[in-house]
């Protein structure tokens, strides 16, 4: 311990420089990006994602009612079937995929009755049957129709 004396007088300024060196080189490379920021820069896959719904055609931004599902669809790998939610009852079906066009069939789920959200939920499962294609946007999906109007607008969620 005699060789460095004194540590912290040595220390303390080399720890300030190289602080402020670092500080600098953040400020010259713009404000940093949040994990958000991050995320939506990367496409989300399409296949084994929860995508929540989050708007039909036009229409307001669609939210989950109290104690039922919010809509979702998740389409699974390999199996050409989906699964999900239309806000009430649970949804299943087959999915085919080429290129960036998509077909819903076999579209099918339980029939239980829910005090609100079943004309958005028919209203969901007749629009599937009229996707034709896809796009993805970072954390966002496009269905579309054969002409190229937007359908339903669904986000990627991911469990924490």
């Amino acid at each position: 311990m005699t060789a460095f004396p004194n540590r912290r007088t040595f220390l303390v300024p080399a720890l300030s420089a190289l602080l402020l060196s670092g500080s600098l080189a953040a400020a010259d490379a713009g404000p940093a990006a949040t994990e958000g920021d991050a995320m939506a820069a990367v496409p989300a896959p399409l296949l084994d994602t929860y995508w929540k719904l989050v708007q039909l055609g036009d229409g307001p931004h669609v939210s989950a009612y109290d104690n039922q599902p919010e809509p979702h669809l998740v389409l699974e790998t390999g199996s050409g079937r989906f699964h999900g939610a239309g806000g009430c009852n649970r949804l299943r079906g087959n999915y085919s995929l080429d290129g960036r066009w998509l077909r819903f069939s076999a579209v099918g789920g339980t029939r239980m009755a829910c005090v609100q959200g079943m004309r958005r939920e028919q209203l969901l499962v007749a629009t599937l049957a009229q996707v034709s294609s896809y796009a993805i946007q970072g954390q966002k999906l496009v269905l579309s129709d054969a002409e190229g109007r937007v359908l339903l607008r669904l986000e990627a969620v991911y469990l924490r």
